[in-house]
């Protein structure tokens, strides 16, 4: 019996599939998902900006051939270089969309490196489309079949199945054969990388992972163009990616509807910057906060109850002292939600000078640790907050799947809104509109004009 060569089922598709231009919806999800990469990146402009300055400076010591833009700088870099910049930027807030079983983000992994290529190679919008909609269907289908052994394992699969989901992109923009899409995933797949220690301290670095996720596409794709050969098993080999990530890959997770339903818009989007892992437990808070009986000078406990791999990620860090780990830390976004119902990049700045309400509420939680609130077959990744109040009352609320899941999608005042909060010292309301327009609602997604209105900013940092 033939070996199941997970590489040959991957390039078999990525080869054979096709954008129809005529199919308005599926060009709105590609859209869309661009619309919030670039709004995130914002977000990770302003959040991360002290790691975006240390990338700056050098990737851009390196000089080279001005090929692809940088999303917020006049400038132009080799296009590997513009990828690993702008997917920086993309991760700098932890607000890019996400996906609940994958356990990862496929957006930043894949669409910074196709922008940056297809500015380089001169693609047109359709080409672009299919190409990131090729990037997600890899990267869901692979994450899917390792997670979530290789978070349990250390591994952030943003950069490890993000480097093959960007290289099979990057080779689909290029319009490569079969053959050629097989070594650029192939060789994709020998560079995948990315340890999740990033979430325990130096969370500024986080973005390296994206980056080289990106870079990785885009240096894959080209090498593949040239007539390079890859690793024949990738993926199955006895030294190969499952064995180093996974050890019991779900194969089914590759071939089950590949070519019937697509699936990039089985992804989430993020209204809060931190990592999505904690992301119940604030909509539990602001639903906590509207019930008639709730008092926060009556609370006395505060029970978390949640799934080992929020606890895993996010559960460690109780009282954050920076914004890096404030997207990390799950008490500390109860707290703020509890008392202003949101989880705000404002948030984020404030744990440098954390008040005493907020450390009160914290001092009150206790986590729980429940696998029955993340179910993958059932689609629940979430959790239950019971507050415990001196009146002896119990106060409580489930959130099985936060909002911006598919199941709960964000309205379009939801995206605006998130806009605006990304934006605010950014770019002003008639630039955001016009950025709005050039990605959503012109007839042709044109990426200079895209660039031309993000190189228009407020600098920082003059």
């Amino acid at each position: 019996m033939e070996q199941f060569n997970t590489c040959k089922v991957l390039s078999d598709w990525v080869s054979a599939f096709h954008f129809d231009s005529s199919n308005i919806a599926l060009a709105d999800s590609a859209r869309f998902r661009i619309l919030d990469y670039i709004i995130s990146s914002v977000a990770g402009l302003k959040v991360n900006n002290a790691y975006n300055h240390a990338v700056e400076r050098v990737m851009y010591s390196f000089g080279g051939n001005q090929q692809s833009s940088v999303l917020f700088c006049k400038r132009k870099v080799p296009a590997p270089f513009a990828a690993y910049m702008n997917a920086s930027y993309g991760h700098g807030a932890d607000l890019d969309d996400g996906h609940k079983t994958a356990n990862g983000h496929p957006g930043v992994a894949v669409i910074p490196a196709v922008l940056a290529l297809a500015e380089a190679e001169g693609s047109p919008c359709n080409d672009i489309y299919e190409a990131i909609i090729s990037g997600y269907e890899v990267y869901i289908r692979v994450s899917n079949a390792i997670q979530p052994s290789a978070l349990q394992r250390g591994f952030h699969g943003t950069g490890v199945v993000g480097a093959v989901a960007a290289s099979a992109a990057c080779a689909k923009l290029l319009h490569l054969d079969k053959n050629q899409i097989f070594q650029a995933i192939s060789y994709g797949t020998v560079q995948a990388s990315g340890l999740f220690e990033v979430s325990e301290s130096g969370q500024m670095t986080k973005p390296v992972n994206p980056a080289n996720a990106c870079h990785t596409g885009v240096i894959s794709a080209l090498m593949a163009r040239t007539g390079i050969h890859a690793p024949d098993i990738p993926f199955e080999g006895v030294k190969g990616f499952y064995k180093a990530f996974s050890g019991a890959p779900n194969l089914e997770e590759i071939t089950n509807g590949l070519g019937q339903k697509l699936l990039i818009d089985t992804s989430y989007v993020k209204l809060y910057p931190a990592c999505r892992h904690l992301h119940p437990v604030v909509d539990a808070g602001a639903i906590l906060r509207k019930q008639e009986a709730f008092r926060l000078d009556k609370i006395s406990r505060i029970v978390i109850n949640t799934y080992p791999n929020s606890i895993l990620v996010t559960g460690h860090i109780k009282k954050p002292v920076s914004a890096d780990e404030g997207k990390f830390s799950m008490t500390y976004a109860l707290a703020k939600s509890l008392l202003n119902g949101t989880y705000t990049l404002e948030d984020l700045d404030s744990c440098r000078n954390m008040d005493l309400e907020t450390e009160t509420l914290i001092d009150k939680m206790e986590i729980i640790s429940n696998p029955a609130y993340e179910n993958k077959e059932k689609h629940i990744r979430g959790c239950k907050v019971e507050l415990y109040m001196t009146d002896e009352q119990k106060l409580e609320a489930s959130v099985p799947l936060p909002k911006g899941d598919p199941e709960i999608p964000l309205t379009e005042q939801d995206i605006l809104g998130k806009t605006a909060v990304c934006c605010e010292g950014i770019y002003d309301k008639k630039t955001q509109e016009k950025i709005y327009r050039c990605i959503v609602q012109d007839e042709k997604f044109l990426l200079s004009s895209l660039f031309d209105l993000l190189h228009c900013y407020n600098n920082m940092e003059g």
